[in-house]
């Protein structure tokens, strides 16, 4: 069976080949969205400049590298103090890895790692993109040309089954028969309360596909845990908003919030932020005993991406700042000063007064999403 023959078979979920990409750029500048959402990343080209770039451009990583790059590195400057990246040493350039991160923006966990790779001359990934957020065809292509694949929710039983034995095949063929990375959350959705924990279930739907044990399953797919950190945390007072309404019954997400939360997401003041890249799993799994039951190995590996996600996640004066305001004490005082907690404050204050929600409710959750990684 050829490479195209099998990607093929991944009709339903897969991104877009470069002629396909090619053809939905010739699509994207004819929708009504298309420069009401670009001329914010691209605030020096007027209509027909930035339409002739779309026009020019030859594929998805072309796409990447001189249209997406670009209108990170935009967001990069107008809403962070400062973005690093750390451990893109421990990546070779010729291997094609399972990014597997913590999460906390829609759009820009992702979208800083593959300003990484380009920025250091290196392939991009593809991207999971939930069926949640393909709420018009404007989005739909402009996420299959920026590498995502669709990962289906919602779905009971056999469908949920069939479901994610698909997602698994589809991104083993991308790592093994197609060279190319995957990039991951660690669980469904978003963190919401601060405490970054990879889901079990997640690994077992890694070793739906391939070939041999459990073990040999997941040491195939060159695992490598991501960890990022936002001193100010995108859409925080959303994510509060969330977890108070639940506590109080089913919440049910209105029409449009996801894409809603995308553009928040971007838009806000996220302080300083940083990635770090850990090291692949591959090795560490290799020693693990070959007759290892396969639920102690979903544990154990599960219990190692989230010791290099928690190791390298980056603590910052808003999370001690929080936690002392939580605890109505001083053991952090040392890590921030009196002008980074009044800044903290006063972010606080402004998010309390666009939600409908008790203060006091507000204000420990609040606190606690940004406290909580430091018990991690």
């Amino acid at each position: 069976m050829t490479n195209q023959t099998k990607e093929n078979t991944f009709d339903r979920i897969r991104c877009y080949n470069d002629s396909e990409a090619v053809d939905a750029l010739k699509r994207m500048v004819e929708y009504d969205e298309f420069y009401p959402v670009f001329k914010h990343v691209f605030p020096n080209l007027d209509q027909s400049a930035l339409t002739n770039l779309f026009l020019s451009v030859t594929g998805s990583y072309d796409f990447q590298k001189r249209v997406m790059n670009d209108a990170v590195k935009t967001v990069i400057k107008f809403s962070m103090d400062e973005f690093s990246c750390e451990g893109i040493k421990n990546l070779d350039k010729n291997e094609a890895y399972l990014y597997v991160a913590n999460h906390r923006d829609i759009v820009m966990d992702a979208a800083l790692l593959q300003h990484s790779l380009v920025t250091n001359d290196m392939n991009t990934t593809q991207i999971t993109f939930g069926d949640n957020l393909m709420s018009s065809d404007f989005i739909i292509d402009f996420g299959k040309i920026n590498k995502m694949f669709t990962v289906i929710r919602d779905a009971d039983g056999r469908e949920a089954l069939r479901n994610s034995q698909e997602l698994s095949a589809y991104m083993r063929y991308v790592i093994r028969s197609k060279k190319e990375s995957v990039w991951i959350a660690q669980r469904p959705g978003r963190t919401k309360n601060g405490l970054d924990k990879t889901q079990e279930g997640l690994l077992r739907m890694f070793s739906m596909s391939g070939e041999g044990s459990y073990k040999d399953r997941l040491k195939d797919l060159n695992i490598v845990p991501l960890a990022i950190s936002y001193e100010f945390e995108p859409c925080d007072y959303l994510k509060v908003y969330e977890l108070c309404e639940k506590k109080r019954g089913k919440y049910i997400k209105k029409k449009g919030e996801d894409f809603n939360s995308v553009v928040e997401g971007i838009r806000v003041s996220k302080g300083r932020t940083k990635l770090v890249m850990g090291t692949s799993l591959s090795p560490f799994i290799d020693a693990l005993p070959d007759d290892i039951d396969k639920k102690e190995i979903l544990k154990v590996v599960a219990g190692e991406i989230d010791r290099q996600i928690y190791s390298n996640y980056q603590l910052w004066p808003t999370n001690y700042i929080a936690h002392d305001m939580l605890n109505d004490g001083q053991q952090y005082a040392s890590e921030y000063t009196l002008k980074e907690k009044d800044r903290f404050v006063a972010h606080m204050t402004s998010c309390a007064a666009k939600l409908d929600l008790d203060a006091d409710e507000f204000k420990t959750a609040f606190l606690s999403l940004y406290a909580n990684p430091i018990k991690q």
